[in-house]
């Protein structure tokens, strides 16, 4: 297991902090003495000398020298920045490929496992104390998989296990991720300020799927990618910073955007619609803001028409763009954008892809906090 470098700037109780590239600790790192500029030490110039976590034999015997041996690190005392240097560890890239400029280690960073490493510290956190077995390196290696989405195969090579192994690992901790999905993604009307009219921004996405084989049907059909699909409803609040709904999945040609914004259509009674739909969470005298799919409920969403001002267009269309890097964001997860393989019969596929769909987006809410979907989220 190789050592990994630490930062020599030590908060008051003796622990590291884990900020990663924070001006101060880049600062210290070229040499400077007041943070400003003068005062270089030539003969440190480039690459700090660290300190490192666990020194010769302490090491080998806290935490071994096998590969493996990744999965007894301690998730509770890792910082952001042993996060970023044992996952970047994991997929390859040893210490000595480390010693680059930091903003090169957070892109591999994000390519390799999708969050940033001080999201992935507050889910780690959060999976421990949930569940008290959860592995640093198993983790590490399902963040991956929806990343990348790779084969088994793949995997099997990148991170040491056997494909029986990986499986049915993978689907576990995706389903203890999933599980934090009740807790963080909630609809609470006392969210909204009274002062608001316009409180959420709504629409779908699609999601691309292997043909449903076993039973096949047009309902399954997505005009958007002309294949087999599957349909979510997705909610952001417009005056805040997180996601407040996410339900699905849908077949994708079975109902539209409004039947399952209204929980029916204009022949299903009122009495027999869906109660759990988005359309009767929304408050009395508050609405959202829609595209033209939701035309026709004035009374409830707001979308674009021609006698609108010049404000209330721009208004609508920076809601609506910010609704769909929500989207974009969720689909940069290979597991979302490209076609999801798994599971054998139609329930169990849907299954696997509502525990896919709903991990990403545990896992992007825990990153919205340091990237956030616009600069103005920085202000709410």
């Amino acid at each position: 297991l190789p050592t990994r470098p630490m930062s020599t700037r030590r908060s008051i109780n003796g622990r590291v902090d884990g900020r990663v590239g924070s001006s101060r600790g880049a600062r210290t790192s070229r040499g400077h003495v007041d943070g400003r500029g003068r005062g270089r030490d030539r003969q440190h110039e480039g690459r700090r000398q660290p300190e490192r976590l666990l020194r010769g034999e302490e090491r080998r015997q806290q935490w071994g020298s096998g590969e493996n041996d990744f999965r007894r690190l301690n998730i509770i005392i890792m910082t952001s920045e042993d996060i970023l240097f044992y996952g970047l560890c994991l997929v390859g890239f040893g210490d000595k490929r480390q010693n680059v400029r930091p903003e090169l280690l957070h892109n591999r960073f994000l390519a390799f496992f999708g969050p940033d490493p001080k999201s992935v510290k507050d889910l780690l956190n959060d999976l421990k104390e949930e569940f008290d077995d959860s592995s640093f390196k198993d983790t590490m290696m399902t963040l991956n998989w929806a990343k990348r989405y790779d084969v088994e195969h793949v995997l099997a090579g990148r991170w040491g296990y056997s494909e029986e192994f990986i499986g049915p690992k993978l689907k576990e901790i995706g389903k203890r991720i999933q599980s934090f999905v009740s807790r963080v993604i909630v609809f609470d009307p006392n969210l909204f300020d009274e002062r608001e009219v316009h409180i959420i921004t709504v629409d779908t996405f699609n999601c691309t799927t292997e043909e449903m084989r076993q039973t096949p049907s047009t309902s399954f059909y997505d005009h958007k990618s002309n294949s087999c699909g599957l349909k979510y409803e997705a909610a952001l609040p417009i005056r805040h910073r997180y996601p407040v709904w996410l339900k699905g999945p849908f077949k994708a040609g079975e109902k539209h955007d409004k039947t399952v914004f209204c929980g029916g259509n204009k022949d299903t009674a009122a009495s027999d619609r869906d109660k759990s739909s988005l359309f009767f969470k929304i408050p009395v005298d508050k609405k959202a803001v829609g595209d033209s799919a939701y035309e026709g409920m004035p009374e409830k969403v707001m979308v674009r028409r021609e006698g609108h001002s010049k404000e209330t267009t721009d208004f609508i269309n920076a809601a609506l763009a910010r609704q769909e890097n929500y989207h974009s964001r969720l689909k940069s997860y290979d597991i979302l954008r490209c076609r999801f393989r798994h599971g054998k019969s139609t329930e169990n596929k849907m299954e696997l892809h509502k525990m896919a769909t709903e991990m990403v987006a545990v896992i992007v809410q825990y990153d919205l906090r340091y990237r956030p979907l616009s600069e103005a989220d920085n202000y709410i």
